[in-house]
C-alpha cells in the first residue's frame, strides 16, 4: 500500500535533476525500482533499506529513470521529516548505518492503539463502557472499584473517543513524525 506522498512524510518524491546541480557521484542507478505501481504521478515502489526497513518513493513521469534523480522535498512544516527521510535513503544508498523511522511507535503507544481498536470495536457493536473496560484491563480489576468514580471509566471513555478520532482522520498522524515545539 502506497500513501500520497502529501500525506505520508515518509514517502521520497524523485523528480529529474536540473543541469545546476549536476556534477556528483550519481546514486540514482540504485533506485531501480522492481515492482512499481503506475499512477498519474508516477512510479510507486518500495526501496530496501536492510533489516527489515523500506522507504515508498516516488519518481515523478517527466523523470528518466536512467538519468539522475534528485529528492524533492517542498517548503514546508513537513520539510524537516522529509529531510530526515530523503538522509536515510542517502545513508543506505552510501552503505551507511540507516537511522530508524522516527514515526515508529513505542511499545506503549502500540499497546494503546491495541486498546483503542478494542474499545471502539466494543462501542461500535453496542458494548458499555464497564463491559469495554473487563475485557481491556480484566473483570477483576473493573470489579475491584466503584464504577462511577473509577479511573478506568475514564480511561476507557478516553480510549473510545480517541479511536473516533483516529477513524475520523486522526490516523493521518501516524504517517508524520511527532516533533515537541
Amino acid at each position: 500500500m502506497f500513501w500520497l506522498p502529501a500525506h505520508d512524510t515518509g514517502a521520497v518524491v524523485l523528480a529529474a535533476t536540473p543541469p545546476l546541480l549536476s556534477g556528483g557521484a550519481d546514486l540514482s542507478g540504485a533506485l531501480g525500482p522492481a515492482d512499481a505501481e503506475t499512477s498519474d504521478d508516477g512510479e510507486y515502489f518500495r526501496f530496501d533499506l536492510g533489516r527489515g526497513q523500506y522507504l515508498n518513493l516516488v519518481r515523478l513521469h517527466d523523470a528518466d529513470a536512467a538519468a539522475p534523480l534528485s529528492i524533492f522535498i517542498p517548503v514546508d512544516t513537513d520539510g524537516l521529516d522529509r529531510i530526515d527521510t530523503a538522509s536515510r535513503l542517502l545513508h543506505a544508498l552510501l552503505g551507511r548505518r540507516v537511522l530508524p523511522d522516527k514515526r515508529d511507535l513505542t511499545r506503549q503507544q502500540r499497546r494503546r492503539s491495541r486498546h483503542m481498536l478494542q474499545a471502539v470495536d466494543g462501542r461500535m457493536n453496542g458494548a458499555s463502557y464497564r463491559e469495554i473496560a473487563g475485557v481491556v484491563y480484566g473483570v477483576a480489576r473493573v470489579a475491584d472499584e466503584p464504577w462511577k468514580t473509577s479511573a478506568l471509566r475514564d480511561a476507557v471513555m478516553d480510549l473510545v473517543r480517541d479511536a473516533f478520532a483516529m477513524i475520523e482522520g486522526g490516523y493521518l498522524t501516524l504517517l508524520r513524525q511527532r516533533r515537541r515545539n
